[in-house]
């Protein structure tokens, strides 16, 4: 217990450490939109931080980021072509729908992609400027990690098989889950039409939601449907206590301060606490970036109304794929016992 207690320290105070650099950072220059990048960069090389040799270890920490900057540049390049982004979105999903339950950094990559294909297209395009602020902020926590293992005096090793040989199971396992792939690719193309419909001012947290809690099992994905949701409305609920209860950027500075670090204990205790913490953590970055009440106030409201809508389609997305399966597996039978 003691040497979970000392690893679970050690991981709240890296990091604090990886991602309090950005902000500081943003502090002393003055917060611009490429804040968001370099928050949302180190906070995803963290994640793919799963040690190994300096090299290796980078290559994976790049992984999460890199998608982002990928996808926000797609979706940037495709903000007047609908229905080519829509081509790409559906894309997005099947392959989403190929990985899911395997290797985490496949995963990374195919949720934040997703997301920022749908910030690039409909949010806030990706400059050079946003660029540049994820790639310092892969290099800051790649720097961290190394330097924290140095001080404690050994480099962990790799923690996860070869993503290349997860990628090709992956897509050699085609066959078992095209059905489920093809839900996930027509659910992510219905919700960001809805999104479109209902005027949601951050439709990427919709797809993010539907990445996040869309499973191919029901009963895993309805247990993360609801964490989703308590911890949505808790963390909303925190935030706009705190806003209305401060005044000035200084308290949200260290409200985020706090969040990030009870994002991992949080999670440890429940899910829904880890998500209320989280949701804290980039809420109280919106509101910092906002440039009005009234803007602050709305990103409250979207938050919480694109998380109910990716919510509701993943929910779709279950009992979409029960359907097909059940026809699609039941129709050769059908005909086997007919003839």
């Amino acid at each position: 217990m003691i040497m979970r207690d000392t690893d679970l320290l050690h991981q709240v105070l890296r990091f604090l450490t990886t991602v309090g650099l950005p902000v500081i950072a943003a502090i002393v220059e003055g917060v611009q939109p490429w804040l968001i990048y370099a928050t949302l960069g180190a906070i995803l090389a963290f994640v793919g931080d799963e040690g190994g040799t300096p090299l290796r270890r980078l290559g994976y920490m790049t992984i999460g980021p890199a998608g982002l900057v990928v996808g926000a540049a797609v979706g940037t390049a495709t903000g007047s072509l609908p229905i080519m982004f829509l081509i790409i979105i559906f894309a997005l999903g099947i392959f989403y729908g190929l990985v899911e339950g395997g290797h985490v950094h496949l995963l990374l990559l195919s949720r934040f992609m997703g997301y920022g294909l749908v910030m690039g297209n409909a949010v806030m395009p990706l400059d050079l400027a946003d660029c540049a602020a994820a790639g310092a902020a892969v290099v800051d926590a790649w720097g961290t990690s190394l330097l924290w293992d140095l001080a404690r005096g050994e480099f962990r090793p790799l923690g996860v098989q070869p993503v290349g040989k997860a990628t090709k199971a992956a897509l050699t396992d085609w066959r078992t889950r095209w059905i489920f792939s093809l839900c996930v690719g027509l659910i992510i193309v219905a919700a960001n039409l809805a999104g479109v419909w209902l005027g949601l001012g951050h439709p990427y947290w919709a797809t993010l939601t539907i990445l996040v809690v869309l499973r191919s099992e029901m009963e895993p994905s309805a247990d993360l449907i609801a964490d989703r949701v308590l911890g949505t409305l808790l963390g909303v609920a925190i935030v706009a206590l705190l806003v209305t209860a401060a005044a000035g950027q200084g308290p949200l500075f260290a409200g985020m301060i706090v969040a990030a670090a009870l994002r991992w204990p949080a999670f440890r205790f429940h899910v829904a606490l880890g998500t209320a913490a989280i949701t804290v953590f980039v809420l109280l970055l919106g509101e910092i970036l906002a440039a009005s009440p009234r803007a602050a106030n709305h990103l409250l409201q979207d938050r919480l109304l694109a998380t109910m809508v990716g919510c509701c389609f993943a929910m779709a997305g279950i009992g979409l794929h029960r359907i097909l399966k059940r026809q699609l597996t039941t129709a050769p039978t059908v005909e086997e016992h007919s003839a």
